[in-house]
Order: C-alpha cells, then structure tokens, then sequence
C-alpha cells in the first residue's frame, strides 16, 4: 500500500471524508471539554479520586444504556442519529462549570447526560463506514477514522492548554473556564453542521417495534458476539487495553498537577503525547494493510503497557510525554485491527448491536477501572500507580500470546468463521 492510497480514499470518497471531517471537528472540541474539566475538578477538590469518579460518571450511560444504542442504530438513519447525539451535549457541556460551583454532584450528572448522548455517535459511525467504503478498503477507512481522533489529539490538547489557561489568566478562574466550556460545545455543532449534507444508504425498513422484538434484535446481537470465537477472544483482548487506559486518566491528572506540578500546561503536553503516538500508530496500521492482525492487537498492548510503566519511574516531564507518545501508539496498532476484525466477521445488519454491545462491554471494564485508578493513585501516588499498571499489562499480554486462539485473526482470510461454542 503507498502513501498516496488514505489520502485518495479521503479526497476521492465525499462520504467517508464528511464522516472524517466530522470526527476531526467533534474531538477537538472534545479535547477542550477534557482540559478544561479536569482543570475545574482538580481545582475543586484536588483529588485523583474525584477525577476517577468523574470519568466514571462519563462512562456509566455505556453500562445503562449500550446495548439499546446498538438497536437504535440498526434501526434508525445513521446520519440523524449522529447529528442528534452532537447536538444533545451542547446544553450539558455548557452547564458544567456553573454547576460545579454550586454543588460537585452536578458535575456526575451533567456527564452522564452527555456521554448518554455520545454513546449513539460511535456505533453509527462505525456501522456507516463499511456502508461507504469497499469490503477491501477497510483497514484503510479504520485507520483514518482513529487518525482523525489523534490529529483531534494532537491539535485539540494544545489548542485546549492555551485555550484554558488563556481564558483563566484572562479572565480569572470561574469566568475562563465557563468561556472555555463553551468553545467545547462549539465544536459539536461544527461536527453536526459537517453530517448534515451526508447521505447514507437506505436501512432495511422494520414494521413491529415491539418491546418484544426489540429484546429479540437485542438477544442476536449479544449470541453473536459470544459465540463467534473470534469476536470473543478479541473483545476479551480489547479489554485489557480498556481497564488499562481506565486507571490511567485520573493518573494522567494526579501526575500533571501533582508529580509535574505543571496544570493544565503538563495535561496537555502529556495527552499531546498520547495523540502524536496515535496518529503515528493509524498511520502504520493504514499504510501496512496487514493481515496479521492478531499480532497486531497484541503488539499494540504490549507496547502500551512499557509507555505506562515508564511512567511510573517519574521521568521529567518531556521524557514523560515521550512515554505517553509510546502509549499512543501502542493503543493504535490495537484499537484499529480490532475495529477491522469486527467488520470483517459481523454481517451489516448487525453491525451497530454487535459495535454498541462491545463498547458497553469495554466502557464498563474502562469505567470501574477509572475510579480504581483514581483510588490507587491517592494510595500509592501517580508514579507507582503508572508503574504497577503499565507492568501487569505487558505481563498479562505476554501471557496471552501464547493461547493459540489469540492469534486466530492472523489467518482471517483462510477461514468462515461461524459463531460456535
């Protein structure tokens, strides 16, 4: 594959670059919303544990409403849902640092709504994907969709450091961050204005929606992604990444304000790393098209784990973005052949349940792992957390390599793999 193929993916298909384009708008008002909130937790309560309870909060709708998503999505126009979920956490995002003044519980609230809102986004985009790019094209569309994330990264948490701190040393510490919450919402209703022209093709048109058959669709979809062995080994894979990354974002905000004693400015430069790395990592997984894909998947942890363990040794603060980098990368070269796997295995109509039960699966790992990482980081400090968690992934994807089944993504293309026990 040359260089030249993503990019003419990306110009020459005007629906997969709308989807593109979209996700590239949405993150980097994202990435001022994460700055800018862990900025208001921090001040509020310097506590890591607090944090960890507040991406818990974020990541609680996966739990309760995941699997509901996926239904949603094989039912109804995939261009609206996307557009609804960007502007239903418009409103919310705006309300945090006003809320948060009065009463910290608002704070959880506020996030469950907005990540309630978010978690349609994903498995829309995901199930509209291989809608508009060819069945060969798509490891390719896989790693410029993750490559939009990471530019999001890597411009977004600058953007967002200056941003914030910009607005706070301007106009003091509760008027700059409810300005800066607000160029956070701004960027979802860029990222809804982008969709808005798109055009998907047709769904197949569902006469009952009864609760019935809801629950039916439902079933199907989580029997498929149990008994097809492949998906489950990789789901199973996948978490590991997920609890990992879980109990290192409140670490990552324990360490900018803490062991760096740097604020928002470390935050950023630390999840800057982290999107440089990505963007690397999408582009590897892009230009190699490998069919090696397993080994792909566990390459990636292994990876990851060494760039959180080195950050338990507490390095100086570019030796420590350097690290975050690695963990970026090491995050890529995993999420995105576990993406294409998915695709590759799932027939289309039940792509968006099969997607939005995965992620509940891995939101609820990533979830309970935030407010464990949040408590361990105020028992032990971010750096022993970091080294403790970074080394017990290498291990445990170590461990897993040598499990035949793990690597049965290697020979994708030799078999037709049928859901079995």
């Amino acid at each position: 594959m040359q260089w030249r193929e993503p990019l003419e993916l990306l110009v020459g298909n005007r629906r997969f670059a709308a989807l593109w384009i979209s996700d590239l708008v949405a993150t980097i008002g994202d990435r001022v919303h994460r700055v800018a909130l862990a900025a208001l937790v921090y001040e509020l309560t310097g506590s890591m544990t607090v944090a960890g309870l507040a991406f818990l909060a974020s990541g609680l709708p996966d739990l309760v409403l995941g699997p509901l998503a996926g239904v949603v999505v094989d039912r109804v126009d995939r261009r609206r849902v996307m557009i609804a979920s960007d502007l239903a956490r418009v409103v919310p995002v705006m309300l945090l640092p006003i809320a948060g003044e009065y009463w910290i519980g608002s704070l959880y609230v506020l996030l469950f709504l907005i990540n309630a809102a978010a978690i349609l986004h994903r498995p829309a985009k995901m199930a509209a994907i291989p809608a508009v790019v060819p069945q060969g094209q798509l490891t390719r569309a896989n790693s410029l969709s993750s490559l939009a994330e990471s530019l999001g990264d890597i411009g977004g948490y600058p953007l967002a450091g200056l941003v914030v701190g910009g607005l706070v040393a301007l106009l003091g510490s509760d008027r700059g961050l409810v300005f800066a919450f607000a160029v956070a919402a701004l960027g979802y209703v860029l990222s809804a204005a982008v969709l808005w022209p798109l055009r998907l093709p047709p769904q197949p048109h569902v006469e009952k929606r009864s609760t019935a058959l809801v629950w039916r669709e439902l079933v199907d979809g989580v029997n498929y992604l149990f008994r097809n062995v492949l998906l489950r080994t990789n789901t199973m894979l996948v978490a590991l990444g997920a609890i990992a990354i879980g109990m290192a974002m409140p670490l990552l905000v324990g360490y900018a304000y803490g062991v760096s004693a740097q604020g928002e400015v470390a935050y950023s430069l630390l999840n800057f790393g982290i999107g440089v790395g990505s963007v690397a990592g999408a582009l590897l997984t892009g230009v190699l098209n490998t069919r090696r894909l397993g080994t792909l998947v566990l390459s990636g942890l292994v990876l990851m784990g060494a760039g959180l363990a080195g950050l338990g040794v507490g390095p100086p603060l570019w030796v420590a973005v350097l690290l975050t980098g690695l963990t970026g990368f090491g995050n890529l070269l995993f999420l995105v052949p576990s993406v294409t796997i998915v695709q590759r295995i799932t027939p289309a109509s039940l792509m968006g349940r099969v997607f939005a039960l995965r992620s509940t699966l891995l939101f609820t790992a990533l979830i309970v792992a935030n407010g464990i990482g949040g408590w361990l980081g105020d028992q032990l400090g971010a750096d022993r957390a970091f080294l403790a968690i970074g080394s017990l992934l290498v291990v445990a994807s170590l461990v897993a390599a040598a499990i035949p089944v793990t690597l049965l993504a290697d020979r994708l293309d030799e078999w037709t793999l049928e859901p079995s026990g």
